[in-house]
């Protein structure tokens, strides 16, 4: 017996056809690569109906004829697996998920981009341990939920973690059912869990003032976040992009290109009088490439992580012994309510917040307002 696999490399995926003659009579037989089974797979086609119509001279004639199509068609490429079903469908998963994210590195932001990989990551390393090898047509429904168990009972992830893990899945394999890799989405018929309400709650007046004597005292320049993440309602990892070249203070703005900002959208974020004040003379002489915050909370080369304006807010909130509901991004939250609350049109505030739509603005007017009763008492309207 030859070996197929150094034939298979030989002569580009396929075995001649040659005529055969066995105790079931004669045979047309070739090898052609099958993908489904990552291998030479074996072809006969019988003639035996041929050699009894003909006489044997000119069954060879036709016979030939035959042989002579089929090697020059394999010869061009063409596959009998290929007739009916793409052989795009027998790519391996891990393969499919490195074209996906060549092709998404293309089109998203480093940071959307940076879960994108976190996914396919995770989902590749399961999918090597649990089905290695697997093509992505034979990745079905049963192994997608096996796998949103495994993040959901394994990994331990929150109905939120679980929901994004779900998104990034259906995201993947409904690219792959356009780039012709797979027929359906797995995914797509899994329900998403039931998310507990964000944990953050406004932050009152009082405690706002608490705050900023707090930061007065240990880094005023920490201000300057508090501010244009309330004021401006710049969402913190948009705070560290800001650039010198980007702030016009004549004109009370922070322009945000879509590169920027977290959905891609440019936009003008308002710069109030006090924030003004604030950012005068820190940029008076700072290059206009520069970040506007980088070491020390002041204008550099280098922006600073927002992951460390976390940890700072974290520090202070454990001193003040605040909730743990007062996040730092509880601040634009706070920035977004009062100004729905202040008569700003819901419009202005949409567009001034960066969100798609006014139902998405309208949800934070449902924040519990701590301050509630005390607003009812002074402003409700008499009985009589």
């Amino acid at each position: 017996m030859p070996n197929l696999q150094q034939f298979h490399k030989d002569f580009n995926n396929y075995l001649p056809a040659i005529l055969r003659k066995n105790c079931d009579g004669y045979s047309i037989e070739y090898y052609v690569y099958n993908p489904a089974l990552d291998k030479l797979e074996r072809k006969r086609i019988y003639v035996n109906r041929l050699r009894n119509r003909y006489k044997l001279s000119e069954f060879k004639i036709i016979v030939n004829g035959m042989i002579a199509t089929i090697n020059s068609r394999l010869a061009g490429g063409w596959s009998p697996f290929g007739e009916s079903e793409n052989v795009r469908y027998y790519t391996q998963l891990k393969e499919v998920c490195d074209l996906y994210i060549a092709e998404k590195t293309k089109e998203l932001k480093p940071d959307t981009l940076r879960s994108y990989k976190s996914f396919c990551r995770i989902f590749v390393k399961w999918c090597d341990k649990t089905v290695p090898d697997c093509k992505c047509i034979l990745f079905n429904r049963v192994l997608a939920i096996r796998y949103m168990d495994y993040v959901y009972n394994e990994r331990k992830v929150s109905a939120r973690g679980y929901n994004n893990q779900l998104k990034m899945a259906r995201a993947l394999f409904s690219w792959a059912v356009e780039k012709c890799y797979c027929k359906e989405n797995p995914f797509e018929t899994i329900k998403v869990k039931k998310e507990q309400e964000k944990k953050r709650v406004l932050i009152p007046e009082e405690v706002r003032q608490k705050i900023k004597e707090y930061f007065d005292n240990v880094n005023p320049q920490y201000n300057i976040v508090m501010q244009l993440i309330y004021t401006s309602l710049l969402r913190p990892k948009e705070v560290s992009r800001v650039q010198i070249k980007q702030i016009n203070l004549q004109q009370h703005y922070i322009y945000m290109p879509s590169d920027k900002t977290k959905n891609g959208h440019h936009r003008y974020a308002f710069l109030s009088d006090e924030l003004c004040e604030l950012l005068s003379p820190l940029i008076e002489h700072a290059n206009s490439e520069w970040y506007l915050i980088s070491a020390d909370y002041m204008p550099g080369v280098v922006a600073m992580d927002s992951k460390l304006y976390r940890k700072h807010w974290e520090k202070m909130r454990k001193a003040l012994k605040l909730p743990d509901e007062m996040q730092l991004y509880s601040l634009r939250d706070s920035g977004i309510n009062n100004m729905l609350k202040s008569g700003i049109d819901p419009l202005t505030v949409m567009q001034a917040a960066d969100h798609h739509d006014l139902s998405m603005t309208t949800r934070y007017a449902n924040h519990v307002d701590p301050n509630l009763m005390k607003t009812l008492l002074e402003k409700a309207p008499k009985f009589c």
